[in-house]
């Protein structure tokens, strides 16, 4: 072992003084997975800059490596994920009672939710290769993030007075107020969820760019404690009424939240934007390469596709993991303050005496307001669940690569719970909850079993985007070797990549859902409609499939090992080489280049 360590590092030496004698000779860098190459430029310094890559430094590639990170600058660069997740919860637990509200059928507003789906298929991935390009001395992902939030403040205030819009425009006593502010709260939602997908990928990707591959686990934890914490915090304003606290709000709950939320997002993008800085892009050679070969819209679609194409092994197996984890997941998100809300209703119209007048309108939507906010308590209960789950997971989950600075590992650490396992156990307690409504009856069943489903959707928050990002890092810190320039290694487009498997999955829940609710559902406030609870159940079918793939995701060791029989040693040696540690296994790579 240590005849091949020196015979690589002779290779590496040999290597730089070779390149050493070639300055006189222009540059050629190839475009990675591309199989052509093109002239660089001819600016000196950017000669010097790419000389400076091929030649490497002791093994280490600045701009391919970050530094360990504090945990305070882990917060603030994850806070912008907390802040939108505000945002996301007033949409959650108030969009669809507010649509239905307008008068839409449950099979309409199925469709009307297509929009989220849609963001992560059409505008996500579009984001995500354009803010890979950006040329802005603000940096690559902070304008992203900055007008996605601008958008996202605009269209929800606009949803939640859609009312008071159309009514100031068309008279309150018009006939065409209700189609108006129909369609104007549907063009909104569309609006809100583009944007809150401009904000969402743009800042997974900041992450991914910001700290190093042992840290990936750590803020991605972050992310999703965030996540749960903006969870909590809009779950709770739903069950105060706030019109009579914040009055000077808005005379409405969704009109209050919206603000609040509003505020909370720009407070958070603010502050991750002053205190993350940026390299700048524009000193990138390899960016303005990239930049240059790309030239329209349909340009970033095809690059999607090749993206699929140039994904890893690992990163393709995950993304399949999230096809079929996330057709459950979608039904869970749009439909549970439903569910449990109609479960509510039916339970005070059986508990009151047959003998009892009938209720008046007032009194039914009274009664309706009643049951949304019996369902945000489950919600309370859920968002509760995940943000422990959240604090307890990194804590307790072995992780996939040692932190050089850390002391001393967590004593609560299990050694045989690893990521990806700890992913699989939550599919298959998302299935089982799902598959118990055949049993639940009440509402505090409803309301534990949704609370129950806190713990997958906490490992959703955390899992595909550790995973993905230790991969994102572990092939650009070997992007030079051939064996790994056919893999795709730009977090923007393996963001916008994953976001297409986990939005095409909701356009066929959604389309599902709205063909069940065409067949199934019933007037509101009708007893037996039974149509949100089969759309569950068939959601748990899809965990089980998930469940299966996620056990077929491989450990950095089986990695290691994979990568050194690209190389083409033999199983045992590659292991040999695995069980010798990074600094081998980095030497054994360099040989080849």
């Amino acid at each position: 072992m240590v005849g091949e360590e020196n015979e690589g590092v002779t290779l590496v030496n040999e290597m730089r003084e070779e390149n050493s004698t070639k300055q006189s000779t222009p540059l050629h860098r190839s475009v990675v997975g591309s199989g052509i190459s093109s002239p660089a430029p001819a600016d000196p310094i950017d000669d010097e800059i790419l000389r400076s890559r091929m030649e490497g430094e002791d093994n280490v590639d600045e701009n391919f490596g970050n530094p360990t990170r504090s945990t305070a600058y882990i917060f603030l660069l994850t806070l912008a994920i907390g802040g939108l997740q505000i945002s996301w919860s007033t949409e959650f637990s108030n969009g669809t009672p507010f649509l239905l509200s307008l008068g839409m059928s449950k099979t309409v507003m199925s469709l009307v939710w297509i929009a989220g789906p849609l963001s992560g298929v059409l505008v996500q991935p579009v984001v995500g290769m354009l803010s890979d390009s950006c040329m802005s001395p603000f940096g690559r992902r902070r304008p992203f993030m900055v007008g996605g939030a601008a958008f996202t403040t605009l269209s929800l205030l606009m949803l939640s007075w859609s009312k008071d819009i159309v009514a100031g425009v068309l008279g309150r006593f018009t006939d065409a107020l209700t189609g108006a502010t129909q369609f104007l709260a549907v063009i909104m939602v569309y609006v809100l969820d583009f944007s809150v997908g401009t904000v969402q990928a743009s800042s997974r990707a900041f992450i991914v760019d910001n700290v190093p591959i042992h840290q990936q686990q750590v803020a991605n934890a972050w992310a999703a404690v965030l996540t749960g914490v903006g969870n909590m915090i809009g779950f709770v304003l739903g069950t105060m009424n706030l019109p009579k606290v914040f009055p000077f709000l808005g005379n409405t709950q969704f009109k209050c939240l919206a603000v609040i939320a509003s505020l909370a997002l720009i407070l958070s993008i603010g502050l991750a934007c002053k205190y993350i800085k940026e390299e700048d892009p524009r000193f990138d050679v390899y960016l303005r390469e990239q930049r240059v070969q790309r030239r329209s819209i349909l340009d970033f679609f095809r690059q999607t596709l090749r993206g699929i194409s140039r994904l890893s092994p690992q990163v393709r197996l995950i993304c399949d993991t999230e096809f079929f984890a996330w057709t459950g997941y979608f039904p869970m998100l749009f439909y549970t303050t439903t569910y449990v809300g109609e479960m509510y209703y039916q339970e005070v119209i059986h508990a009151r005496d047959p003998s009892s007048p009938q209720l008046t309108s007032d009194e039914i939507d009274k009664l309706w307001e009643a049951a949304t906010r019996y369902a945000s308590w489950s919600l309370l209960f859920y968002s509760l669940t995940s943000l422990i789950a959240n604090l307890m997971l990194p804590l307790i989950i072995a992780p996939s690569y040692a932190n050089p600075d850390l002391a001393k590992p967590s004593r609560l650490r299990i050694k045989w719970l690893t990521l990806p396992r700890s992913w699989m156990l939550s599919h298959i307690v998302f299935a089982l909850a799902m598959l118990s409504t055949f049993f639940i009856n009440t509402g505090k069943q409803a309301t534990i079993m949704i609370a129950v489903l806190g713990i997958p959707w906490a490992h959703a928050l955390w899992a595909p985007f550790a995973l993905i990002a230790e991969d994102i890092a572990r092939i650009k810190e070997n992007v030079r070797h051939p064996n790994f320039e056919r893999f795709e290694h730009e977090a923007g487009i393996i963001m916008g990549v994953h976001n297409v498997f986990v939005s095409l999955p909701q356009v066929l829940s959604s389309l599902a859902s709205s063909i069940i609710f065409k067949f199934l559902a019933k007037p509101r406030g009708e007893e037996d409609d039974n149509s949100i609870v089969w759309i569950f159940r068939l959601s748990g079918l899809g965990a089980i499939v998930a469940a299966y793939l996620s056990t077929k995701i491989k450990t950095p060791d089986q990695l290691t090992v994979e990568d050194m029989t690209f190389d083409g040693l033999s199983e045992e040696e590659s292991i040999d080489y695995a069980e010798a540690g990074p600094v081998d296994g980095q030497v054994r790579m360099s040989r080849e280049v």
